[in-house]
């Protein structure tokens, strides 16, 4: 190859790795954009690994063929490095102090009673109770009425203050709180869904009004052959025609989805702010179906800290099934409320969704 055909094929390779860093930047900052009012572009966050990939193997190339050119693709790593960071986060182990409170939070998927034998134990509920975690909060936690009366009471022989709120009228959704610290009121925080709901709920814990919040907002309701679809558009991203038409639909129904959940996350995110406003300690956890680069885990974020950013170490995929692979799934808490060692616990897979856990240290503010 002469020199003037490698100086061209380098410049071609440079347009490129800046091409990817310039939609990696735009990319990791989607979450800045209302669903509402740019449905096709919200959900572009979930491609920022994608991306992240890209830029790698220009790092590759650069190492191999062009040294000096190895600060192109770095560059890029740093000007992203927030997004990178919510995406996977890396954080070195710093032990959890005495005193701390366990909070799970675990979309059970109505437990998943199915394939397990007569008399046998449900995984879901012993893992609940091995988890030995101060508060509980359940999403998808309906029960079949000829279980209820048995589950229920497994739970409480655990769990002193339990309630379980099902969605009115569509009877379609069940949120459960389980908690070892008594309950002084709960609420639902109103917003128009018809089958996902939010309920927060005061606690007294150790003399110290809490505020807990358990979400499940709404569902990207994904068909079988939709995630076929998207499992085949992340493998394989080349713009032939079937492809552009696959991501255009793919978009628009996940566009949908998102514009439904951001008014619901701001009907969330100001309801937490009064209790904010007291200084009252508010933790805020649960299904969001939305992941960190979007614009329903910025909004809820507003005020609070992400455990798992701040405390956990890679990407932490909470949805698992189907082939598809996300962090939707959080615990947030106000500022007087340190979190440790908060994690995504993939050994039980009974669920669709793994659980997260964290510890929380209250720490009042001056």
């Amino acid at each position: 190859m002469g020199h003037k055909t490698r100086k061209i094929v380098r410049r071609i390779i440079m347009a490129g790795n800046l091409l990817v860093i310039i939609i990696m930047l735009s990319v990791g900052h989607i979450d800045r954009l209302n669903p509402v009012n740019h449905p096709m572009l919200a959900n572009l966050g979930l491609g920022f690994p994608i991306l992240l990939v890209l830029n790698t193997g220009f790092l590759l190339i650069w190492i191999f063929f062009r040294r000096r050119l190895i600060w192109l693709p770095i560059l890029g790593f740093l000007l992203c490095f927030g997004p990178i960071r919510k995406y996977i986060p890396f954080n070195l182990p710093k032990e959890k102090p005495h005193g701390s409170l366990k909070i799970l939070s675990y979309n059970v998927f109505l437990f998943a009673p199915w394939n397990i034998p007569d008399g046998e134990p449900n995984p879901i509920i012993e893992y609940i109770i091995r988890s030995k975690a101060d508060i509980v909060c359940l999403q998808e936690a309906g029960l079949q009425e000829l279980r209820e009366k048995d589950v229920l009471h497994r739970l409480a022989t655990h769990y002193q203050y339990c309630d379980t709120t099902i969605k009115p009228v569509t009877r379609t959704e069940c949120l459960m709180l389980l908690s070892r610290y008594p309950i002084i009121k709960k609420e639902i925080i109103p917003f128009n869904s018809k089958g996902n709901m939010t309920v927060a709920y005061l606690l007294n814990v150790r003399g110290i009004e809490m505020l807990v919040v358990n979400n499940h907002l709404e569902s990207y309701n994904l068909s079988s052959q939709d995630k076929e679809g998207f499992k085949s558009l992340i493998r394989h991203p080349l713009p032939t025609h079937s492809a552009k038409g696959e991501s255009t639909y793919l978009l628009k129904k996940l566009g949908e989805a998102s514009a439904k959940r951001a008014p619901e996350a701001e009907a969330v995110s100001k309801y937490v702010k009064g209790y904010l406003d007291r200084h009252i300690p508010v933790i805020v956890c649960g299904d969001f179906n939305d992941s960190p680069l979007s614009y329903v885990h910025r909004t809820m974020a507003r005020g609070l800290t992400d455990a798992y950013i701040s405390t956990g170490t890679g990407p932490g995929f909470s949805y698992h099934k189907s082939g598809m692979y996300v962090r939707i799934d959080h615990i947030l808490c106000s500022s007087d409320l340190e979190p440790y060692e908060a994690r995504v616990d993939d050994r039980v897979k009974r669920s669709d969704h793994y659980p997260i856990y964290c510890w929380l240290k209250y720490r009042p503010r001056i």
